[in-house]
């Protein structure tokens, strides 16, 4: 099996608290960055699994469409990017509904999901239920570790089927001092490549490592919104210059493949 590499497929201001009102307000930058992941891809010859903000997927049709037709991946993502256990289980639903619908016309049945902030905890694992319900086949929501605002501290790291015959990819983790750190975002942007690059060469020898990113983090030059909270501007703004050529470096040094190739699913 190889290594796991996704991208969360959303805009530079969708994952930053802003209210899903405003999200009009803001410059729509998304296919800058994709379009650098999907020229990655090619040049390394890799597939990844694109889990699809349902707002994004919906503005960004011909996007779609290219990442489809070169041979990645389509999960979901939720529609409007709520932290889950800070919306109904019925509400959670209905957005669901609306990533089946939209991925629908695309001829694709979603089999993947990921949920917002990794927001599977213990104040909302009713969403697994719900994804075996509507017919997925798998989640990767669950980071097992503290990141302070979510995550389980003793969930089980390894790739594994649950009770009701989901299959779940945890976030891949490992530790910095008393920190858990996961492979990919921000931590990527943050740590020394060759730091990186020790702590997935430790883990790949138990397990594969499921790797995540943006596509905003590759477009260095989206708006600075200098009324954020510290910490989001920090996570969100820090060494975005770096992002391509640590993830050339990555792509170099490690096999990925998407999440239904590497689950055969």
């Amino acid at each position: 099996m190889k290594n796991f590499f996704s991208v969360d497929f959303e805009d530079w201001y969708q994952g930053i608290g802003l209210p899903f009102s405003s999200w009009n307000l803001h410059q729509k930058r998304l296919e800058i960055g994709t379009n650098i992941l999907l020229e990655l891809f090619q040049k390394y010859n890799t597939k990844a699994t694109f889990f699809m903000l349902g707002k994004a997927m919906e503005e960004h049709p011909r996007i779609i469409r290219s990442i489809l037709s070169e041979g990645h991946e389509i999960a979901c993502h939720t529609y409007t990017h709520p932290f889950l256990y800070e919306i109904s289980q019925a509400e959670f639903e209905s957005e669901l509904e609306h990533c089946n619908k939209l991925s629908a016309e695309y001829g694709v049945r979603l089999k993947g999901f990921r949920a917002p902030y990794f927001s599977v905890d213990s104040r909302s694992l009713w969403v697994l239920n719900s994804l075996q319900n509507f017919g997925y086949l798998y989640d990767s929501s669950i980071f097992p570790g503290d990141t302070k605002r979510t995550g389980i501290a003793d969930a089980n790291p390894n790739i594994h089927t649950i009770e009701n015959s989901l299959i779940e990819v945890p976030i891949t983790k490992f530790k910095l001092s008393k920190f858990d750190v996961g492979t990919g975002g921000a931590y990527f942007r943050i740590l020394p490549y060759w730091y990186f690059k020790q702590k997935i060469k430790e883990i790949e020898t138990i397990r594969p490592i499921n790797f995540y990113i943006h596509p905003w983090e590759l477009d260095p030059e989206h708006p600075y919104l200098n009324y954020l909270s510290r910490r989001i501007q920090y996570t969100h703004y820090f060494n975005l210059k770096s992002t391509k050529n640590k993830l050339e470096r990555l792509l170099s040094d490690f096999e990925f493949s998407s999440f239904a190739s590497n689950l055969n699913l």
